[in-house]
């Protein structure tokens, strides 16, 4: 089966003709021929989505070579000629980890913009059931149109990648949405090579990982659903699956949870695209503590700590100011015409707040841009994708570790029962919390691996360990938001009332952790 194996990246913070410049500048491209094609992607599929239901994309492409200068949106020098051809690929779903896709491809070069219908007999759809009405069926469901960069490099062991900056649009169902993505194809060698080049171009370039293709981008546009932050997704891992193979699997979505999240936060405001790249890290972390006994050393995160940072002043303001002050506000202000100074503190200090968190996105975005912290996350991303392909473990090895880490759950839940003072149980507290989570997600990763009796007990912590999280997490919300104000220099009785309604918090949960 032909295979196409490449490397995607999108660029947070970045237009389109400052990327051109910067890759042409690169003293590994620079001396390098440049081409450049102005691409229309046409995207087929039936009325009932029954391609993407198979997870295949097919795609008619049109190609017009570019013989003289071009502008970074496509537009010819004016009296370039330019000739289209076309093409048409099918392409299977891909796997992979962090930003390398391996996928099946076939390409068939086309005379006019009309679909080969027999050509597709010869590819993975060849034994699907009624495919002939399935081919009569296909239409046009959305489309790309880009100025196509590349340039071809080739290495001293042998390998040659293509390098090609896309810069245009994606159009779905009468919407339209920005494209702007670097890919790396390996066209001969070792997929080792990708990897070396997208490190040494991230150094002027800010290469965020991506594992969303042109054509599931366009899908999602057409549905809605293209700024939506993303969740985990289930896993598909076997029974009895080796910690190797959970790894790939549950270690590669927590990295293409946090920068799928990372890009939309880039793009907007959603508090929830913060939320859930917070998760995908904390994910990652947890499966690596999981999973330590064997794994090979992961890659040092200290270049992420800033990013980690604002993530953390970003969500800690969001979760301020739209969840903990609308809950407690009201009380607090319990009747604004005979307490309008308790209205006023409270407003005085959503302004201060949102003043607060529109500065923390703009430093967020800055790191984003930095290509110092895409560079710590390609570097997740290659180790990912150099792992072992198994490993020897014992029988029991998931239930056993998730076990330990219950146990201490129930430890810390006992200790800020029966504290020696009003620190111990803060602490107790965090430390259940982080317990929780871990338990949480590590659970989550293991249980389609564990056999029925296993997964029932697995299931049953994790089910635990979100309600602790949720429970502790709450009352963390409250006393962080009573922090918040105190820093941001709030109304003395609003800061003490949060700090009230904390401490009850603090002192419910100890009592319930008994």
């Amino acid at each position: 089966m032909p295979q196409e194996i490449e490397l995607k990246f999108a660029l947070p913070g970045v237009r389109a003709d400052d990327a051109l410049q910067r890759l042409r500048r690169h003293p590994l491209l620079r001396r390098r021929p440049m081409r450049q094609q102005r691409l229309v992607n046409r995207y087929y599929d039936t009325p009932d989505g029954w391609l993407r239901t198979q997870r295949c994309a097919l795609r008619m492409r049109g190609i017009e070579a570019l013989p003289g200068k071009a502008s970074p949106t496509g537009q010819p020098t004016p009296g370039t000629p330019a000739r289209r051809t076309w093409e048409q690929t099918l392409k299977t779903a891909g796997h992979g980890s962090g930003a390398l896709s391996v996928r099946g491809e076939w390409t068939t070069p086309l005379a006019r913009p009309v679909l080969d219908r027999a050509a597709l007999l010869a590819t993975a759809l060849a034994a699907a059931p009624d495919l002939a009405q399935r081919l009569d069926a296909l239409q046009p469901v959305h489309e790309t149109r880009c100025l196509r960069t590349t340039w071809t490099v080739r290495g001293g062991d042998g390998s040659v990648v293509e390098v090609a900056l896309d810069a245009g649009d994606i159009r779905a169902s009468g919407g339209r949405a920005p494209l702007l993505e670097l890919e790396l194809e390996l066209l001969a060698g070792d997929p080792a090579a990708l990897h070396a080049l997208a490190d040494a171009l991230a150094s002027d370039l800010p290469l965020l990982p991506a594992r969303t293709s042109k054509a599931e981008q366009a899908q999602r546009l057409g549905d809605g659903t293209l700024d939506q932050p993303v969740v985990a997704r289930p896993l598909d891992l076997p029974r009895h699956a080796d910690p190797m193979a959970v790894a790939r699997a549950a270690l590669g979505d927590a990295l293409g949870q946090l920068c799928d999240n990372l890009l939309l936060a880039a793009r907007h405001d959603d508090p929830e695209a913060v939320h859930q790249a917070r998760v995908g890290w904390r994910r990652w972390r947890s499966l690596l503590r999981l999973l330590r006994p064997w794994l090979p050393a992961p890659p040092a995160h200290d270049a992420l700590r800033p990013l980690l940072a604002s993530l953390g002043t970003v969500r800690d303001l969001d979760v301020a100011l739209t969840e903990t002050l609308p809950l407690w506000g009201p009380l607090f202000v319990e009747d604004d015409t005979a307490h309008p100074d308790r209205l006023r503190a409270w407003q005085q200090a959503s302004r201060r707040l949102t003043a607060s968190v529109r500065a923390a996105r703009r430093a967020l975005r800055a790191q984003l841009s930095d290509p110092a912290t895409a560079q710590a996350l390609l570097a997740c991303a290659t180790w990912l994708q150099q792992l072992p392909g198994h490993v020897e473990a014992p029988a029991g090895w998931a239930v056993e570790r998730l076990g330990r880490w219950h146990a201490r759950l129930a430890r810390s839940l006992r200790e800020s029962a029966h504290p020696a003072d009003a620190q111990t149980t803060t602490d107790a507290l965090h430390a259940a919390r982080l317990l929780a989570k871990r338990l949480r997600y590590g659970a989550e990763a293991v249980a389609p691996t564990l056999p029925d009796k296993a997964a029932r007990r697995v299931h049953r912590w994790q089910r635990d360990a979100r309600t602790w999280q949720s429970r502790i997490g709450r009352w963390r919300d409250t006393q962080r938001a009573a922090e918040l104000l105190a820093e941001h220099r709030a109304d003395a009785a609003l800061t003490g009332f949060l700090r009230g309604v904390a401490l009850a918090g603090r002192r419910a949960e100890a009592h319930t952790g008994d």
